[in-house]
């Protein structure tokens, strides 16, 4: 037998040995991959004594983590939830714009959208750019709209006239008609999606372990997945799972290590998402020889402000077709502003340094701080103006100085774009969006930087749910969801509200299949 058949040939139990996983758990070096990223130790032997024992055990109280939660419950479950920070409310979920993506859903029929499940799938696989996963994808667009529904079910207002085109729909009309997918909260937040979710599952008696971190999980001799390490506000805290664990722990946008290994682009830049993003659940995973997808992925590829080492507000100011100038250190345009916010991120992230300078007029600010950034800045801006944020000056010369670019080159740039704007041709770069003059003072600037909410590479799951170990087997009773997970997305994101969208659709159906699975003794 050559090498070759004997590599294909090793099953994924003589690899869980291999890799120090057995009867006993994680003995020794887990996996390679363990060291890359930090964890030099690894569990111990299964505990003699568990400190709680549950059926379903899941990792994470964000939209995927609850929904888990509730369809586990449902099905007539024990379930018990970790999540390393103090509430349910500070997830990506309860933080987001409050838009889930969905096709075919009692929302659009009121508001006489016609829209098919079909042709959302046609746009996805369009976007996706052969870099989605495709049964992820077909299961996904079949049940999204129903998670709409589900949620408006348990209590969550989408009113009708929030329907959005919330993607880039209107550049694929050639595939497949742009259609209104995004259902937005009436509170434009996410917060009573994640109220909502987290009010459901308690009523139904799910028990919750806040400021507890999931540090690695437990096999028995078979590789089954049979509990959690954890540490519960600094102490020891071990989980027997008698059916299964589901990891929606977020993504790595909090991890600079992971972040120079796979996303270099984002070096520069941020997240403005969750504040516990640091891939607590891809090494787990990980530990366990769960095959890794597409980790060069952010969730949403955007633009956003350094403000400080924890957040990076989303720039939106020209996203929401404001009128706005972008200049590179060298004080001049490279592209327009008004592109997709993806392609933006590329462009800034290319430009010398990974930044380039948002200059805007009074014009812009008198509309207030939601419309520059979000999470929103200050009504007048004065908040970020005294820290340093943003920088505003009386002329266009003055505020070179204070961005230290030659004041020559940015008044001549930015009155070469006033004049094109009045003229309603920017025969520069062909911005159509946002085509203003930029010309009452006093003006402003901020640096913008590449910036993204999460990422969305991680541990490869199938249409189950199941995470995938590095041979294509499933790995058992050990389930994913949302960010922790890759292959949900492809090349260009969707749109607003997919994120939220997949999420939940995916934790619905963790929970589901974890909850059916014959408990361990």
């Amino acid at each position: 037998m050559s090498d070759e058949q004997k590599t294909e040939n090793v099953s994924r139990r003589d690899f869980l040995k291999l890799a120090g996983v057995g009867a006993g758990g994680l003995v020794v070096g887990a996996a390679a991959g363990s060291q890359l990223f930090g964890r030099s130790k690894v569990a111990a032997n299964l505990p003699e004594k568990w400190d709680a024992v549950t059926d379903v055990l899941v990792v994470g109280a964000g939209g995927g983590g609850l929904a888990a939660a509730i369809e586990a419950a449902d099905a007539g479950a024990q379930v018990m939830v970790l999540e390393v920070m103090e509430t349910a409310l500070q997830s990506n979920t309860a933080i987001c714009g409050g838009v889930v993506m969905g096709a075919e859903t009692s929302i659009q029929k009121q508001a006489g959208i016609n829209d098919s499940i079909a042709e959302f799938e046609k746009y996805l696989e369009a976007v996706g750019g052969g870099f989605d996963d495709p049964d992820i994808r077909k299961v996904w667009a079949q049940n999204a709209g129903t998670t709409v529904d589900w949620l408006a079910t348990l209590g969550v207002k989408f009113p009708v006239e929030n329907l959005y085109i919330s993607g880039n729909e209107r550049e694929y009309e050639h595939i497949t008609p742009a259609v209104a997918r995004g259902h937005t909260t009436d509170a434009h937040s996410g917060r009573p999606i994640a109220e909502t979710l987290y009010k459901t599952a308690t009523s139904k008696g799910v028990e919750f372990h806040f400021k507890t971190r999931a540090v690695r999980l437990f096999t028995n001799a078979d590789g089954e997945v049979v509990g959690v390490e954890a540490e519960k506000e600094g102490q020891p805290f071990t989980v027997k799972a008698r059916k299964g664990v589901v990891l929606a722990t977020a993504g790595f946008s909090r991890n600079q290590d992971f972040i120079k290994n796979f996303m270099p682009k984002m070096m520069t830049g941020g997240s403005f998402g969750s504040q516990w993003q640091k891939g607590d659940g891809i090494v787990m995973g990980q530990a366990l020889g769960a095959k890794l997808v597409n980790m060069w992925i952010p969730q949403a590829a955007t633009i956003g402000v350094p403000t400080t080492p924890d957040m990076t507000p989303c720039m939106v100011i020209t996203i929401w077709g404001n009128p706005t100038i972008m200049v590179g250190k060298d004080g001049k345009r490279h592209f327009r502003e008004d592109l997709y916010y993806e392609y933006l991120y590329d462009e800034i992230a290319a430009q010398d340094g990974g930044f380039v300078w948002a200059i805007w007029d009074q014009s812009v600010t008198d509309l207030g701080g939601e419309v520059i950034a979000v999470p929103a800045f200050s009504k007048d801006l004065s908040a970020e103006i005294e820290k340093g944020w943003v920088k505003r000056a009386m002329t266009i010369e003055e505020l070179a100085a204070q961005i230290e670019v030659d004041p020559a080159t940015l008044k001549e740039t930015v009155e070469r774009h006033n004049a094109l704007a009045r003229n309603g041709k920017d025969e520069d770069f062909g911005k159509i969006v946002g085509l203003a003059p930029v010309e009452k003072a006093p003006f402003y600037a901020a640096k913008t930087v590449p910036a993204t909410c999460d990422t969305a590479g991680g541990l490869k799951i199938n249409s189950k749910a199941e995470v995938i170990d590095v041979f294509g087997n499933p790995i058992p009773r050990l389930y994913a969801t949302g960010s922790t997970t890759g292959g949900w997305r492809g090349a260009l994101y969707p749109g607003s509200g997919t994120a939220v969208s997949f999420t939940v659709t995916f934790g619905r159906i963790a929970g589901r299949e974890a909850s059916a699975l014959e408990s361990l003794a």
